[in-house]
């Protein structure tokens, strides 16, 4: 993945980034300056405003403990994070490549081929040649492996009503639209992420 760091307008956008606890209902603002939250008072304060002023470094710090709460789950499985990200997306596209798996996810093509070699070996993935170019190898989701992804796509369920305890059904929509158009935002030109691109809600 190249981290390639953003532009003069990403870092002129982030000094003018609000408290994240401004504007929260039911929840005082916290004004600048003010002591950290309990269990960050280690961080201290950098500046005026401090670290806890900042929404990049509020992400940060909620990515690590949700990233920590999937791997725990996954591990309930046997499996790592890399192994759920290559399930869900032959959930979601079956009969991909491993080039295309490499692509959609943002891993390198060795990662991906020790992954799905995983997953192959625990009865969960088959590769075979595509019947119309022989030169692509397809990897696709045996039956075990489908009902090991259904599984872990409730429990992925489980972890985001978790971890989004405190929001209402409302916030969490929005939520979820404001995180995709910050990774489209985010994208592999500074990245080398893959832009989520939001599924539309179902009509009522």
């Amino acid at each position: 993945m190249t981290n390639r760091m953003p532009g003069a307008q990403r870092a002129s956008g982030a000094s003018a980034t609000a408290s994240a606890t401004e504007g929260v209902p039911g929840r005082p603002a916290r004004p600048r300056g003010s002591a950290a939250p309990a269990g960050c008072a280690h961080l201290g304060q950098e500046g005026p405003a401090g670290l806890l002023a900042r929404s990049s470094f509020l992400m940060a710090l909620v990515g690590r403990a949700a990233r920590r709460l999937l791997a725990e789950q996954a591990a309930g499985r046997g499996l790592k994070l890399w192994h759920v990200m290559v399930l869900c997306a032959l959930g979601d596209t079956p009969g991909l490549s491993k080039a295309e798996l490499a692509e959609r996810l943002g891993l390198s093509s060795a990662d991906v081929a020790r992954v799905v070699g995983d997953l192959v070996a625990a009865g969960h993935v088959t590769c075979a040649r595509d019947e119309a170019d022989r030169r692509r190898t397809l990897t696709r989701l045996t039956r075990r492996g489908r009902e090991v992804a259904a599984a872990v796509d409730v429990e992925l369920a489980a972890v985001d009503d978790d971890v989004l305890a405190p929001l209402s059904a409302v916030d969490r929509e929005r939520l979820a639209d404001i995180l995709a158009l910050l990774s489209e935002h985010l994208d592999a030109e500074h990245f080398g992420l893959r832009p989520v691109r939001r599924r539309p809600a179902p009509r009522a």
